[in-house]
């Protein structure tokens, strides 16, 4: 089959010289490369076998092996929204720390003619917390880190610390979202706890309690703003009453006022739900009542990872980059992903550093 290619493409080559279309040394020059190149062929009894190395389905295994070793793209989870509705606090150290809190002294009294004036009084009251590690590890062999030619094994690090952000986001939501918490805000009155579902009418029940929240010694506190705080399931519902020009189910469908009277819409995916109990909350503004204390210690804004550093001194020869990576005894590689946060608790209102800042809503009733 060689000879006869050859053959064929020899005579074109001289009849275009006899017509005259080329000159005789280049006609020589193409025969001698057609003839270097196809003396490298062992084999070209089947043509259609050369045409077949020119198409993917030569290369059956890579591509197969290539294009289905693949991870799909990592779930995108909900992130909570705490920092805005939350008093965020430092303590220097592991131990407790007191926060207190001053009542305001007492009002003026008649006084009446050579009477000596009732004498007033002021009292403290005093919260303690403090924070705590909270850590998990994971470590791998460094056999597995050198077979990771997709690099999904390299990423634990970077998925750890997104786990430490769920985790501080359900952490934080059990401060408040939970029965203990529910049912003392339920034993205060209605102005402090509710059963209504989130509609227009009860989100200004809710904001007018919180308008009636007074200090320990019955004076009108000035809450102004607050912030709505809902589930996943009532984020749609919030934002169509908030958004609506008129409040529904007025007679005279009067102008939505409520978005004046609301800081902001917040989403808490960690707030447990059980339809029809869907549970919506009512924050003052951190600035104004510390509602909710988050303590961190000084310095440690967030979660953090670190590595645990190779005990391995290369003496002589070549090792493998990733087995410098692990410890001496075992080649393993360790990773520690921590946080350091806190919150009070209490055995009534768990981690609500100051209930007159919460109003619950059970969500059980229309």
């Amino acid at each position: 089959m060689r000879s006869n290619v050859c053959s064929w493409l020899e005579e074109i080559a001289l009849a275009e010289v006899k017509a005259g279309l080329v000159a005789g040394p280049v006609v020589d020059s193409r025969i001698t490369a057609m003839r270097e190149l196809f003396s490298g062929w062992k084999d070209m009894a089947n043509i259609a076998q050369f045409r077949e190395t020119m198409t993917t389905a030569h290369f059956t295994h890579y591509f197969s092996d290539a294009l289905s070793r693949a991870f799909y793209d990592d779930y995108q989870y909900k992130i909570g929204s705490w920092t805005n509705y939350t008093y965020a606090d430092q303590v220097p150290d592991f131990r407790d720390v007191d926060r207190y809190r001053m009542t305001e002294p007492g009002t003026l009294q008649k006084r009446r003619e050579k009477e000596e004036a009732k004498a007033t009084f002021v009292a403290d009251s005093v919260v303690q917390y403090g924070v705590e590690e909270y850590a998990v590890q994971f470590d791998v062999s460094w056999r597995t880190i050198m077979n990771d030619d997709l690099g999904k094994i390299k990423e634990t690090p970077q998925r750890m610390a997104k786990a430490a952000g769920r985790w501080l986001d359900a952490w934080v939501s059990a401060l408040y979202d939970n029965a203990t918490t529910q049912a003392a805000m339920n034993a205060l009155g209605l102005t402090y706890g509710g059963t209504g579902r989130l509609t227009a009418q009860n989100l200004a029940v809710g904001i007018n309690a919180m308008m009636q929240h007074v200090d320990a010694n019955g004076n009108q506190m000035n809450i102004t703003k607050v912030n709505l705080v809902v589930p996943p399931i009532l984020q749609l519902q919030a934002q169509t009453i908030l958004q609506s020009t008129q409040l529904a189910g007025t007679p005279n469908n009067d102008i939505n006022v409520l978005p004046q009277f609301l800081g902001g819409l917040y989403v808490d995916p960690y707030i447990t739900t059980a339809v029809p109990n869907v549970p919506w909350y009512l924050f003052a503004d951190p600035a104004e009542v510390p509602t909710v204390t988050v303590a961190r210690l000084a310095g440690v804004p967030g979660p953090f990872i670190y590595k645990k550093s190779s005990d391995i001194e290369m003496i002589s020869g070549s090792a493998p980059v990733a087995l410098l990576m692990g410890g001496f005894a075992t080649g393993d590689i360790e990773y520690m992903v921590e946080d350091i946060i806190g919150g009070w608790d209490n055995a009534t209102y768990v981690g609500v550093t100051d209930y007159r800042g919460l109003y619950y809503s059970a969500g059980t009733t229309a």
